[in-house]
């Protein structure tokens, strides 16, 4: 099972058993299972009491991690309503974005002009409709998760300064991540896609028709616009960097060079194809991006203290 698969069960047993009631039917399941042993080896059965002194002697690690759970029952109930209202909205996302599926993969066809996209596999469309619906609906519930999570760290700032950190958080930063990463997917979508695909498509020259798999095209593209747009928040990393005292604006503007270079190579990484004119696209934006990251840790940044 994979590491995403087990978050998400971990996140459905929270909302559909409750924080309060996972320590116990996980400690119900160990005792079952520790009485099973004992039968097959002759032993007797113990009790509940009798279990938990055995494991506490033991110091078992998983012992340790459900008495976590019950003292952080309190703060999980809390986090189990945040996750209900995150699905509830992602469930509704999902549906919206079935409902328009065939508008959104004209949308995210079109810079693949007259190519052609064909399906070689009986599921192969459906597979294609469901990625791109679940990866529209957790684009659109982003926002929620990040709101959700300020809300639930909230009550965690105690100081005024703290406060006034999670206010500027809640009504500058979050719609600035927004804006920002609204701006990558647009520059992906108009500038950068057009002519990484037809580069593709006119690589193998005129002996060959380019006929792209649907399923193959969407992962391409999605990724590419998810990434482009996640690239584009450099700014806002950077400037709370500098403000939470990590780096200074000094020192990011000493820093230029290996800006240069790490920007470039965050654009060969990226850009799906290996010509120059396709990373140059990239790169000028990304360190145009830490020079205005720069600008912000300036105006922004943690002053230092007067001596």
């Amino acid at each position: 099972m994979s590491s995403a698969s087990t978050i998400m069960l971990l996140f459905l047993a929270v909302i559909v058993i409750g924080p309060s009631k996972l320590p116990a039917g996980a400690e119900a399941i160990w005792l079952a299972l520790t009485n099973l042993t004992n039968a097959q080896r002759g032993l007797a059965e113990i009790t509940l009491d009798e279990a938990r002194q055995h494991w506490r002697t033991q110091r078992n690690p998983v012992f340790s991690l459900i008495n976590l759970g019950y003292a952080a029952a309190e703060h999980l109930e809390e986090l189990r309503r945040r996750l209900i209202v995150t699905a509830v909205v992602f469930v509704l996302a999902v549906i919206v974005a079935s409902i328009f599926a065939e508008t959104l993969l004209q949308i995210v066809r079109r810079p693949a002009g007259d190519i052609q996209l064909i399906f070689i596999r009986p599921p192969e469309m459906f597979l294609a409709y469901f990625n791109l619906v679940i990866t529209a609906g957790t684009l659109v519930t982003a926002p929620v998760v990040l709101y959700e999570l300020l809300l639930f760290v909230a009550p965690a700032f105690e100081s005024s300064t703290e406060r006034k950190v999670l206010r500027a958080l809640r009504w500058a930063a979050f719609p600035a991540v927004m804006l920002l990463f609204a701006a990558g997917v647009a520059f992906a979508y108009y500038a950068m896609l057009p002519v990484a695909l037809a580069y593709f498509a006119t690589f193998g020259g005129d002996s060959i028709e380019a006929q792209w798999t649907v399923s193959e095209y969407l992962r391409l593209v999605l990724n590419i616009l998810i990434w482009i747009g996640v690239a584009f928040e450099t700014p806002l990393i950077v400037m709370l960097l500098a403000r939470f005292g990590v780096v200074s604006a000094k020192a990011l503007a000493r820093g230029w060079r290996v800006a240069f270079v790490l920007t470039a190579i965050i654009a060969a990484v990226i850009t799906p194809t290996p010509d120059p004119l396709n990373m140059s696209i990239v790169w000028a934006p990304l360190f145009t991006l830490y020079l205005l990251g720069v600008l912000l840790a300036r105006l922004f940044g943690k002053r230092p203290a007067p001596a």
